[in-house]
């Protein structure tokens, strides 16, 4: 707990620190200051704490592990969306019954700023589908303002984060899995376990919805280790330095 506070009030400063700096550098661009002061303001680096992610053997036991009850085939849903396609926790409970085109196995994703990407599901996500949605008017029995949404509550309303939240650690507990995770970690594990098999990093981050290429790389700085043998396995100069040449 005091770990995250102390990264919070570290990226809190840089930020403020920044625009003291970009404030100082306009005054003197401006006249209003003789000297540029903002050279004397250094903004200061801070922490950043590495997303909890789950191996894949880890991940599997999670979505596949045997939930009972009457809302088993919803969250079964639930936790494919966020792992097998990686969606953003608001984004799973937003989604819309019509963002489903099962035809082509495309759901429609409507990201930050509402910014809409097309994201594919293969045959977990569509078999957690096929055993949702025949359920989910009887179930659920959505209201008025919840008839579009895909995921619905026990009173009829959209899934909310929170319940979402809930839904995923019990999860990983029925899993045995004994490390924190919420739904951010089953994205997290989607980009990394991607990573690891070699993705390109540009077509994750269309995948993640990310704006900027550098939001996506900082998954390369906690899989830099296991992304080692897929360099020696498949970059031409890597494989040459291990083997010598032959001499005749």
């Amino acid at each position: 707990m005091l770990k995250g506070m102390r990264e919070w009030q570290s990226i809190t400063l840089a930020r403020k620190v920044s625009a003291l700096r970009s404030f100082l550098q306009f005054a003197h661009q401006e006249g209003y200051l003789t000297e540029d002061w903002s050279r004397f303001w250094e903004v200061p680096h801070f922490w950043r704490k590495v997303p909890t992610y789950l191996t894949p053997e880890e991940a599997q036991r999670v979505v596949e592990v045997p939930l009972g009850g009457r809302h088993a085939p919803r969250n079964r849903l639930l936790l494919e969306l966020l792992y097998s396609c990686g969606l953003r926790v608001s984004e799973a409970c937003q989604l819309s019954i019509h963002a489903i085109d099962s035809e082509n196995q495309l759901i429609e994703v409507r990201g930050k700023g509402q910014k809409i990407r097309w994201v594919p599901y293969g045959r977990a996500v569509e078999a957690a589908l096929q055993a949702y949605l025949p359920l989910r008017q009887e179930l659920y029995k959505p209201s008025r303002k919840a008839q579009n949404f895909l995921l619905l509550s026990q009173k009829g309303g959209p899934l909310t984060r929170i319940q979402a939240y809930y839904i995923v650690q019990a999860a990983g507990r029925a899993a045995g899995i004994e490390k924190p995770i919420s739904p951010h970690a089953l994205r997290h594990s989607f980009a990394t376990h991607l990573l690891m098999a070699g993705m390109d990093i540009a077509i994750l981050q269309r995948l993640l919805g990310h704006a900027a290429m550098t939001t996506t790389q900082h998954y390369l700085q906690w899989v830099g280790a296991d992304l080692r043998p897929l360099l020696l396995q498949f970059h031409p100069r890597a494989r040459s330095a291990q083997t010598p040449p032959h001499e005749p």
